[in-house]
């Protein structure tokens, strides 16, 4: 019985280092977040990718596929596929580019704006959950510190 009790006392310490370490607490809330979301989407046929291109389009309107891609931290090759997928799906229409015509330019179809509309007040409601949960304040600060998170990551070789 000791010896478990040792053994419990280790494995709780190790626990408590992770969860002391700030970045793997981000990457834990990060894919609980996603989860959430992707049980949000049931029914919709969308993935995490997807649903955030599609929001992506539905917020700047028109996109090329290497703004998506630079905009959504996310391999071009990957944007690529999805725009297509979501194209195949009438979810997206592709355009030409007036100012350059080797580059296509992804806007929501009908079924999109459409399906966004939809998914609107869900997506809605989770942010007000959040914002519910923590306060003002401590969304204020999480943008500032999120935004000097970023600029440190992009700047790190």
């Amino acid at each position: 019985m000791v010896f478990q009790s040792i053994e419990l006392e280790k494995r709780l310490e190790r626990v408590r280092i992770l969860e002391n370490n700030v970045t793997y607490q981000f990457s834990m809330i990060a894919k609980l977040m996603d989860m959430d979301a992707l049980a949000k989407l049931e029914g919709t046929g969308l993935n995490l990718t997807s649903y955030r291109l599609l929001k992506t389009v539905e917020t700047f309107e028109t996109m090329s596929i290497a703004d998506l891609s630079r905009h959504m931290v996310t391999d071009s090759a990957q944007i690529s596929r999805t725009a297509t997928e979501l194209g195949k799906r009438d979810l997206v229409e592709f355009q030409v580019d007036p100012t350059n015509k080797r580059r296509k330019l992804v806007v929501l179809a009908p079924a999109g704006i459409e399906l966004m509309a939809k998914l609107a007040p869900v997506f809605k409601a989770r942010r007000a959950a959040v914002e519910d949960l923590l306060g003002e304040a401590a969304i204020r600060d999480l943008h500032t510190h999120f935004t000097k998170l970023a600029a440190h990551f992009l700047n790190t070789p």
